[in-house]
């Protein structure tokens, strides 16, 4: 055996055994090597037969379609997968439905049935052939629409002119056209491959409104519909009501699974309709309009008054009660120093009823169980306090439906729950909205109505002098019918309006407290200005600083004089070195004999910031001034 080892077989059969038992996990590692580096596509997208509007039955939606789908397939993206088409039309002849499918519920059907997360349909709108020096060229104008399978609204599209080369006259016009719609298809999609739409992911929710991280820098406007979605599912779809710079409010108009921070929202792209001819520059398109709210209607009730007709439409629980409301960070002498406050404002909005407002709920993005507090029906703001006690609210839940009439509940102040105070350094979305008492009259739930006095009954006839009897007294008449209480209108029952937010973040942010110099010192030359911020470090703010100087105490108009602005954090900062006997600051500061300083702090993140405790000072949350003196110069000469 020792000899069979050493031998030339046996070395050659060891090697195989050894190679025989590796081979195994040899086969294993490289296998799930390969299959680490295979991405996994996350949409799927079918493209259906376009339709011909200008000539049905020609081949040229067909080939429109083809045209696309390969384009498509020259598209290196492992995250999407373009499902074949030999599976499209199984999908269609299986369910019965025209090709190109009609109708947009058999779009949706086809789509479902071949799995796909988009669908890609469109239109072959309208060509022509033209003579050019040389030959003669087509145009083909085409319309092509992206849509999201789960909620059915289009997310992307192109509406494109294709443009054939110049080929001899004896060219048949079918070629020509036929390379003019490959050209449109190529354009098509480059622009939607190119277009970069909106996205952004949601922070903070409240009974029906959530708040995301993107605004009008990012290309979200007001009215736009969006999708929400988590983990690459569909949870919900939006409108957006009010945009910022940097931040969004969506109002949800199909839930699904419900919104949470986090969610993805995904904005909808509107495809311009195409119309048949062209310009010169493009096919010619007009650039769809969602329908809003029936201005005609409402214009003829406002003028006729039917406030009862709105109430059994829904009333102001349809509508928002309050409009600009406005959310600030507030500082004033009513303030104490150790305490940090925010004032919600806003008026009452021009379509609700102005009478029965009882009452104001206003809600806060960290609690969606409750309102924070509620004001009487006759406010036009309320201030919280970080140093306000806890306490209980009673409030009136417009989910505590007991009437047929829409939103309209019996019980004024019927829930209750437990306020929490703001916390200073924490930035708030702030909503409010309005519970409105509905007259019994506008009630049209109310069917019953108060029986009226029973008349008096007539007398009884007299005895005649021979005994006979003497004529029956008539039938009192029968009392009116009458309003409850006593003829005046009394309140049915409570609508709670649409929650309304405010136009940004508000942070709650103490007075800076000021460090160096001290107060009335004698100073010159190069300083450092210092000071602290006390406030909460859970947010991570971005704070902006300024530094101001004045001749007066009270800081007035014109007198006001900007040194430095700088961003910092919370806790203790300071301004670079300020030299206060420079020549460049303004007169009345040189000459001054008494110099005074303070500092001003504000979130940048706040929509619209702080509000200014006078009205010609910015937003900024003030310390208390502290002052400085120059040194007293020589004499002024003879």
């Amino acid at each position: 055996m020792r000899r069979f080892n050493t031998s030339l077989a046996g070395r050659i059969f060891s090697h195989f055994v050894v190679l025989a038992l590796l081979l195994p996990t040899l086969t294993l590692a490289l296998l799930g090597r390969a299959s680490a580096q295979v991405a996994t596509p996350s949409e799927f997208i079918a493209v259906v037969e376009f339709s011909n509007l200008k000539e049905q039955g020609t081949e040229y939606g067909a080939r429109a379609s083809s045209a696309l789908i390969g384009e498509l397939s020259k598209v290196n993206n492992p995250n999407v997968e373009l499902i074949p088409q030999e599976t499209v039309v199984r999908a269609i002849t299986k369910l019965g439905v025209p090709n190109p499918p009609a109708q947009f519920i058999n779009l949706m059907r086809v789509a479902q049935e071949a799995r796909a997360t988009k669908v890609i349909t469109g239109e072959v709108v309208d060509y022509r052939v033209l003579k050019a020096s040389g030959g003669k060229y087509a145009n083909v104008s085409l319309r092509v629409v992206v849509y999201d399978v789960a909620s059915g609204l289009p997310v992307n599209g192109a509406a494109v002119m294709g443009t054939s080369t110049t080929r001899p006259d004896s060219t048949d016009d079918k070629v020509l056209i036929n390379d003019a719609i490959l050209q449109a298809a190529a354009i098509a999609i480059r622009e939607i491959g190119a277009r970069i739409l909106p996205y952004g992911t949601v922070l903070n929710t409240t009974v029906d409104r959530a708040l995301i991280n993107q605004g009008s820098r990012s290309g979200f406007k007001p009215g736009q519909q969006v999708i929400v979605k988590r983990n690459g599912n569909q949870v919900a779809t939006a409108k957006v009501t009010d945009v910022e710079f940097d931040s969004s409010v969506i109002k949800p108009e199909r839930v699904l699974k419900g919104i949470r921070p986090g969610d993805r929202v995904e904005s909808v792209f509107d495809v311009p309709a195409v119309l048949p001819g062209f310009t010169a520059t493009g096919p010619k398109t007009v650039t769809p309009r969602r329908s809003g709210a029936p201005t005609g209607l409402i214009t003829t009730l406002l003028i006729l008054g039917l406030v009862g007709f709105l109430f059994a439409q829904g009333g102001t629980g349809g509508q928002n009660g309050a409009s600009s409301v406005t959310a600030e960070a507030y500082m004033d002498s009513t303030i104490p120093e150790n305490a940090s406050a925010i004032r919600v404002s806003w008026s009452v909005n021009a379509f609700s009823n102005s009478q029965n407002k009882v009452a104001w709920q206003i809600w806060r993005g960290d609690r969606s169980d409750a309102p924070v507090a509620v004001a009487d029906g006759t406010a036009g703001g309320y201030t919280m306090r970080s140093t306000d006690a806890a306490a209980t609210i009673n409030w009136t839940d417009g989910r505590n439906i007991i009437k047929p009439i829409p939103g309209c509940t019996g019980t004024l102040g019927g829930s209750s729950a437990q306020s929490v105070p703001i916390v200073t350094g924490a930035p708030y979305q702030f909503s409010v909205q309005v519970v409105q008492g509905v007259d019994e009259i506008d009630d049209p739930n109310n069917l019953t109505t108060t029986t009226g006095t029973t008349g008096t009954t007539g007398t009884t006839g007299t005895t005649g002098t021979t005994g006979t009897t003497g004529t029956t007294g008539t039938t009192g008449t029968t009392g009116t019918t009458g309003l409850g209480n006593s003829g005046v209108q009394a309140i049915s029952c409570y609508t709670v309006s649409d929650l309304q937010s405010a136009r940004g973040l508000a942070t709650a942010l103490l007075r800076p407290t000021l460090s160096k110099p001290d107060n009335n010192a004698q100073i010159q030359g190069n300083q450092v200005f210092s000071f602290a911020i006390t406030a909460s470090t859970a947010f991570a703010l971005q704070l902006e600083a300024k530094l101001e100087f004045s001749d007066q105490i009270d800081f007035p108009k014109n007198r006001i004089y900007t040194v430095q602005k700088k961003i910092v954090s919370v806790g203790t900062g300071s301004f670079p070195t300020v030299d206060v006997s420079s020549s460049s600051l303004p007169s009345y500061i040189k000459t001054a004999t008494t110099v005074y300083w303070r500092v001003g702090v504000r979130n940048t993140q706040d929509k619209p910031g702080p509000k200014p405790e006078r009205t010609w000072w910015e937003r900024y949350v003030f310390s208390q001034p502290r002052a400085y003196k120059p040194p007293v110069g020589p004499p002024p000469p003879p």
